[in-house]
């Protein structure tokens, strides 16, 4: 087998949960009425877009949704809004969606707020019919170039919308009430004017010191001697730990707000802003209890022998939220590739969430741990004999499918949540790949996966279809997907459950595959049965341990998968990567293998763009020949210049060649 891409780039709800290629940042989870569908809900993710490869984000705020009974149909609802003014593309930063009702007419407006990062117009509103647009600002001056006065709006905004039931509010009339949380290092939140949704509602003040910010964990950040009066009396400042990407929801007879906020020392680990933390209190506007982490992107487990807790994911930081679809609460949140800031993908996590009936003026909580179904009280935590506990959500490779990863079938290596060094794990912006590698994997190194569902799942349950397990009789076989480096010979041990077989993980080695010294450098297929797997119950990972000769890096790992013994793969097998070779005059021009990555001045929303050379001239003749399930067209000479425009006829994904 040559260049891997997988076939069905929809058809995911693994983490990432979105295409590997695609690069969605800060998402912002809602749910919404599938405005196609009346009746039917619909979950949708709004992030930035990290296009440039340079810098954070791109010109487009992005979409991506599913229908809440199937989490593994993402489609790709495209750049819900751009803006272009003065002769460039404004970049969008985090950016957040809400959803008001008029009492009167029950009509829908969608509130964008896309944190734009144009001069004067960050806090820029827009707003729409639909939650995937069109949208239009609402608070621009007439030649667009600055907000009007009274926009407040800063970094990172959130939005809630307290929608009221009760006739005797003096709100009923207009059905509901809004509030803005923003601020970068600085938390500050107001009451919006219902008539405009950007403005302070008259009446009331903008609360500056919102949450209090920290340099680090537990070292505040605002001047000595701030006030907190958004904050219960006795608690104390530095447990918070803000830094930014405020989102905040109703949970039950409480209000949880979530940030990205300093966390580790509390669980044995350095000081990281990749990481979520959660507060809660009686109203929108606090005050607050601290609650603690929410997630650690680093992917929190105990080192070998568990005398101390470890990060096996890079950091770099992470923006998100809470939302609760089919009656489970998952955390949404992003990773940062080799802790790269430019290139950074959507992830989800399953939480438990527990309050009570009491306020928390009156000593009620609200607490948020890692969600298992298999678990005792379905809460995970990692533990280490030094006394310390991580408490937030679980970072895995399962995103939406929490009973395990249907066994049979294939997944990238992109996939992988454990890796003993980040620095493998390569990025990958091929829109006819949803594949990523994992390059270079030396003697020592161990890769893991968590989690694969060998028990099966009876029934379609919480938006996962149910799938089978494996059986005893299947004669199951692992397939790995990989590479020889050609600097020597490897053996990989397939570990059960944990990478080691002691006390603290109880792995168990289930199969060894060797890779010749003189094995071929093209990626390959290696199998070997795996009767371990068969007959189990619930879910378990798996782990590949690579042992060898030297320091280099001695294989490429590209995925791996299941099969039954009357299977030569795993179902959804990658297929061979189209081939696309054009000529111009006969003579064949270079194709660059990355894209052109977007700047203000192109405002590309999509990397499908290849910048190629060749003299043209108004005769001169373009030739196309693909290999692979690709149309193509060859559009007109004009200047100099010319397109090519394939389309990729399984995935229906295009790739646009730029000659001139």
């Amino acid at each position: 087998m040559a260049a891997f891409a997988m076939i069905a780039t929809l058809a995911t709800a693994q983490n990432p949960y979105l295409p590997l290629w695609e690069h969605l940042p800060d998402g912002e989870p809602r749910v919404f009425e599938d405005p196609d569908n009346p009746g039917k809900m619909r979950a949708y993710i709004i992030g930035s877009h990290d296009l440039t490869y340079t810098a954070y984000c791109g010109p487009d705020i992005r979409m991506w949704s599913a229908p809440v009974e199937d989490l593994t149909q993402w489609r790709d609802e495209g750049p819900i809004f751009t803006y272009f003014v003065n002769g460039q593309w404004d970049t969008m930063f985090a950016p957040d969606l809400v959803e008001t009702v008029d009492k009167a007419t029950g009509k829908k407006t969608y509130w964008l707020y896309p944190h734009s990062r144009g001069w004067r117009r960050v806090p820029m509103v827009c707003k729409g019919d639909r939650p995937d647009g069109p949208f239009t600002p609402v608070n621009l001056n007439a030649d667009g170039t600055a907000c009007v006065d009274g926009s407040l709006i800063d970094f990172d905004p959130s939005v809630f919308v307290e929608n009221i039931t009760n006739k005797k509010d003096p709100d009923y009339a207009k059905g509901f009430r809004a509030y803005v949380f923003y601020g970068f290092r600085h938390s500050t939140a107001y009451e919006l004017d219902q008539d405009n949704m950007y403005g302070v509602r008259p009446g009331t003040q903008v609360r500056d010191y919102f949450i209090p910010a920290s340099e680090r964990y537990g070292v505040i950040r605002d001047p000595e001697g701030t006030q907190y009066p958004a904050l219960y009396k006795g608690q104390n400042p530095g447990d918070f730990n803000f830094f930014e990407a405020s989102s905040i929801r109703q949970v039950g007879n409480k209000y949880v707000m979530v940030f990205s906020g300093y966390s580790g020392p509390e669980y044995g680990q350095g000081s990281t802003n990749s990481a979520l933390r959660y507060a809660y209190g009686d109203t929108p506007l606090g005050p607050w209890r601290a609650g603690g982490v929410l997630v650690d992107s680093r992917g929190i487990v105990p080192n070998e022998d568990g005398s101390h807790l470890v990060g096996m994911n890079a950091a770099h930081n992470t923006h998100g939220s809470i939302q609760e679809i089919n009656g489970q609460w998952y955390v949404f949140y992003h990773r940062p590739p080799r802790g790269f800031g430019f290139a950074r993908q959507a992830m989800v996590a399953p939480i438990k969430i527990e309050w009570d009936k009491k306020p928390v003026a009156k000593g009620g909580k609200v607490r948020i741990v890692a969600y298992d179904p298999y678990a005792k009280n379905n809460e995970w935590t990692a533990k280490a004999s030094d006394g310390m506990e991580y408490t937030g959500a679980e970072v895995t490779s399962e995103g939406f499918h929490i009973f395990g990863l249907p066994p049979y079938s294939f997944y990238s290596a992109g996939y992988a949540c454990y890796m003993s060094d980040q620095r493998w794990l390569q990025d990958n912006f091929d829109v006819w790949n949803n594949g990523m590698i994992l390059a270079g994997v030396p003697n020592g190194g161990v890769v893991g996966f968590k989690y694969f569902g060998f028990g099966g799942l009876a029934q379609d349950t919480k938006g996962i279809k149910a799938f089978a397990g494996t059986q005893n009789g299947d004669g199951t076989q692992l397939f790995i997907a990989l590479a020889s480096k050609g600097k020597g010979a490897a053996r990989i041990r397939v570990m059960l459950d944990g990478p080691y077989a002691n006390s603290t993980w109880n792995g168990k080695e289930i199969a060894v595959i060797d890779v010749d010294a003189n094995a071929s450098k093209e990626v390959r297929y290696y199998n070997v049965k795996v009767p371990a797997v068969e007959g189990l119950t619930g879910k378990h990972a798996i782990y590949l341990k690579v042992e060898g000769e030297g320091n280099e890096g001695l294989v490429d790992i590209y995925g791996l998968g299941f099969a039954k013994s009357d299977k030569k793969f795993p179902d959804n097998t990658p297929m061979l990567l189209p081939e696309v070779k054009i000529t111009v005059d006969g003579k064949e021009i270079a194709i660059p293998k990355m894209p052109v990555f977007s700047t203000n001045k192109n405002g590309y929303t999509d990397l499908c763009h290849y910048q190629t050379y060749a003299p043209l001239t108004d005769k001169s003749v373009i030739k196309v020949n693909v290999k692979g399930p690709v149309k193509y067209e060859v559009g007109k000479i004009t200047d100099g210049r010319a397109t090519v425009k394939c389309t990729h006829l399984i995935l229906g994904k295009e790739k646009i060649f730029l000659i001139n």
